[in-house]
């Protein structure tokens, strides 16, 4: 253990910086990165497409119950940062809204890091991006003619749609758990004050919802992962066993 500590703690401090600065942002970049990738076609198409009378919108190949999640994720995240965003206050030496504090009375106050306004605009801004990246997906996946293979070309597209979907919500999903985390480390700041019958300990107004916050930023993040893990899983090929035909 000894020999481990200096390499994880020789790190330079403007990776340090960096990190501390744009972690929010992170699964949201890896989200449109993904979004990116899924919109292109997993298999060439081979031959002329079939006509098909049926009209065909960004919705054609994506079932209404899929968009529940994304959707109830995304007003989450809306609720918290606003939320959060609204009890932020400029750093005294930066500027920037990143600032929780309280006050305590007779000119005495405590104060901690929060997910403020300069982290979340940014990433607000990228979640649109992501809105708009899955619109483009979703029709371009039901754009293109039907193939021959009309039940076959309809699976296809309906995989390549709740991927889409899935890498979405996994983004959001990853985002929401390091709110989360953020969240609970402000809401276990502590301050202790001596006074003339003892000390005295304050704590933030929702101290008591840090084991919550803890817990649902670990599952949050860890349904994100799993949710990019299934698309990355969908992509493999899957073996199929050719069928003998034994004749007597």
């Amino acid at each position: 253990m000894d020999g481990l500590l200096p390499l994880v703690l020789d790190v330079p401090s403007g990776v340090w910086e960096w990190y501390s600065d744009y972690r929010f942002a992170i699964p949201l970049w890896l989200g449109i990165l993904g979004l990116v990738l899924v919109a292109f076609p997993v298999r060439a198409r081979r031959g002329r497409g079939a006509a098909d009378l049926t009209p065909r919108t960004a919705l054609s190949f994506a079932r209404g119950w899929w968009f529940v999640t994304p959707t109830v994720v995304l007003a989450l995240i809306l609720v918290v940062t606003f939320t959060a965003g609204a009890v932020s206050e400029p750093d005294e030496v930066t500027g920037r809204y990143t600032m929780y504090s309280v006050d305590l009375g007779g000119e005495r106050s405590m104060g901690t890091s929060i997910y403020g306004w300069f982290h979340s605009v940014p990433c607000l801004i990228l979640i649109g991006l992501m809105i708009v990246i899955v619109i483009l997906d979703l029709v371009f996946i039901s754009r293109p003619a039907l193939d021959h293979d009309h039940e076959r070309d309809v699976h296809i597209r309906s995989v390549r749609a709740r991927n889409v979907l899935l890498v979405g919500t996994g983004a959001l999903l990853v985002h929401l758990g390091l709110i989360f985390g953020s969240l609970a480390g402000t809401a276990s700041i502590r301050s202790w004050f001596p006074t003339s019958e003892g000390g005295v300990t304050f704590w933030t107004t929702f101290a008591a919802l840090q084991p919550a916050l803890t817990a649902a930023s670990s599952v949050a993040a860890a349904l994100g992962l799993t949710l990019w893990a299934a698309v990355a899983l969908s992509a493999i090929p899957s073996t199929r066993r050719a069928s003998a035909t034994v004749r007597s």
